[in-house]
């Protein structure tokens, strides 16, 4: 937990070209911008002419409203005045915070700890919220390891938490813009939009189809930087989130050995195994992103047990030898028939790369 903020995509559908062979449906409209430290995208087409300047503006409000909420980098967020506050004293906050951590929490106890938001000082001390990561000395993880732990936060009520441990803080980078992806689709639904796609820092949610009545192809990106290893073509009934968590780009080196930013918080250490990239499916965007950090952690085994155990669909690759097996949870296989998503992605679809 690690701060898997998660893949970016490439967007490689033209922003606003209209379809061809479909004359009498709507182009393709696209909004794009910046919002927590990356990038994001909606990509939708209606029959029915939407306001898109209001849409832009409550786009805009929600993201900043979002980042006034969550954001661990403005000392002025609900987030932040938390960490900053040492107290044992109940602390008030929105039931949205809570929610979300109350969500957190049903995900530590079913991932035997490798999810943990309350990671932020591992964070700080791998300098993985900076430009210059480092590898620390094993006492200063020492050191640090007794103030990360959810058993270390009491949930009094809905809207007040309190810390056991005063000096505890949490981070939210793991669920913040899977829980972004959602709201924005509730924005384009309050807009009336059914066929819509949605996208922040790599992490997707659509629902309906294209403007040509295909529906939205998600490809997920090799390691290898070869072709997309699956291609998801998403229900139209239904907002699906595809959210991948990946440790084979955000990095560093230290005397030869290669540190990844997934941070384990039960040991504070660096995760060391052949799990790569696990990508998780769903209809809940927070979960979906929580429980992607949760089994990226977890490790192969341990990921794939636990993924069967919980019913979650995920794909996970793991590194073998000289190249990586593919290996599919019993929910994803499920979920997403080879015969129906198999195929290569091509360039009118949406690869999805870890881009951490």
């Amino acid at each position: 937990m690690q701060r898997t903020r998660l893949s970016t995509a490439w967007l490689l559908l033209s922003a606003t070209a209209a379809v061809a062979g479909c004359a009498r449906r709507p182009a393709l409209e696209t909004l794009t911008g910046l919002a927590q430290g990356t990038t994001y995208t909606l990509q939708w087409w209606s029959l029915e002419r939407i306001d898109q300047s209001a849409f832009a503006q409550a786009v805009t409000a929600e993201l900043e409203r979002i980042d006034a909420l969550l954001s661990n980098y403005r000392p002025d967020s609900a987030l932040e005045r938390f960490n900053a506050t040492s107290s044992a004293e109940p602390q008030a906050l929105p039931a949205e915070l809570v929610s979300l951590l109350t969500l957190a929490a049903e995900v530590h106890r079913a991932s035997a700890g490798c999810f943990d938001p309350t990671v932020r000082p591992l964070v700080r001390l791998w300098g993985f919220d900076g430009d210059a990561p480092r590898v620390p000395a094993d006492a200063e993880i020492a050191a640090v390891l007794p103030r990360v732990g959810f058993d270390k936060l009491e949930f009094v009520d809905p809207e007040h938490v309190r810390k056991l441990r005063e000096d505890v803080e949490i981070d939210m980078a793991s669920i913040g813009q899977g829980y972004t992806v959602a709201r924005l689709s509730a924005i384009a639904e309050q807009f009336h939009l059914k066929d819509y796609l949605v996208e922040i820092g790599g992490e997707l949610a659509g629902r309906g189809s294209r403007p040509d009545g295909r529906g939205w192809r998600v490809g997920i990106e090799s390691p290898d930087k070869g072709a997309p290893v699956k291609a998801l073509t998403l229900p139209g009934d239904r907002l699906t989130a595809v959210i991948t968590s990946g440790s084979y780009r955000h990095f560093f080196t230290d005397h030869g050995h290669a540190y990844g930013h997934i941070l384990d918080p039960r040991t504070g250490r660096s995760v060391e195994h052949a799990l790569v990239s696990v990508t998780v499916t769903g209809e809940a965007a927070a979960r979906t992103a929580a429980w992607g950090t949760a089994l990226l952690c977890l490790g192969p085994d341990a990921a794939a047990a636990t993924a069967e155990r919980e019913h979650i669909a995920a794909i996970m690759i793991v590194r073998a030898g000289d190249g990586f097996e593919i290996r599919e949870s019993p929910a994803f296989s499920a979920a997403w028939p080879a015969d129906a998503g198999s195929k290569p992605a091509t360039t009118l679809e949406v690869p999805v790369r870890d881009d951490r």
